[in-house]
């Protein structure tokens, strides 16, 4: 019984990374993740709504 608790433990403790790891983290409620052009030269990693809100530029 203590194994399959264990075992039960482990899963529930391991489920945030597996999830993490199928969306690859690219995603957000504001969009993919994309490499922004900003007006200034900089280049930022950052959601697509941001970078169109900071007038940057993306490719898809």
């Amino acid at each position: 019984m203590k194994k399959i608790l264990c075992v039960c433990t482990g899963l529930m403790l391991m489920m945030p990374f597996s999830l993490q790891a199928q969306g690859g983290g690219a995603n957000s409620p504001t969009g993919p993740f994309v490499e922004c052009s900003l007006p200034n030269g900089n280049i930022e990693y950052m959601p697509a709504m941001f970078c169109e809100v900071k007038h940057g530029k993306y490719q898809h």
